[in-house]
């Protein structure tokens, strides 16, 4: 598994909408209270699966989290920490349009 250096969060309308930029402010401040500088938390504008939003995505290891809520953070931090993956937050977006952004994100687009 590769080491997470780039958590993306969705800030598009749909996601925003549904809390994603508290999440992301909140998993921002807990990886700095950590002292995870190694890990850069930004917005993203769109990852194409609104409905299951919000979204995020860490880079470079490929893991998709949907449906992400403030209650989510403390299981997230600790995913980033060497725990385990959030598997409720897993599967919910199309395996094609992920193999899309991950693409996309390989490309140096983020």
């Amino acid at each position: 598994m590769a080491k997470v250096s780039h958590i993306l969060v969705c800030q598009n309308v749909d996601c925003r909408v549904r809390g994603s930029d508290q999440v992301m402010k909140a998993l921002s401040l807990q990886l700095a209270e950590k002292g995870r500088r190694d890990i850069t938390v930004k917005s993203y504008m769109c990852f194409g699966a609104c409905q299951a939003g919000p979204n995020m995505v860490f880079y470079p290891e490929r893991t998709w989290y949907a449906g992400v809520r403030l209650s989510d953070v403390d299981a997230i931090v600790d995913h980033v920490m060497g725990g385990p993956k959030v598997e409720a937050l897993e599967g919910k977006v199309d395996p094609a349009l992920r193999e899309l952004i991950y693409q996309l994100l390989d490309a140096g687009l983020f």
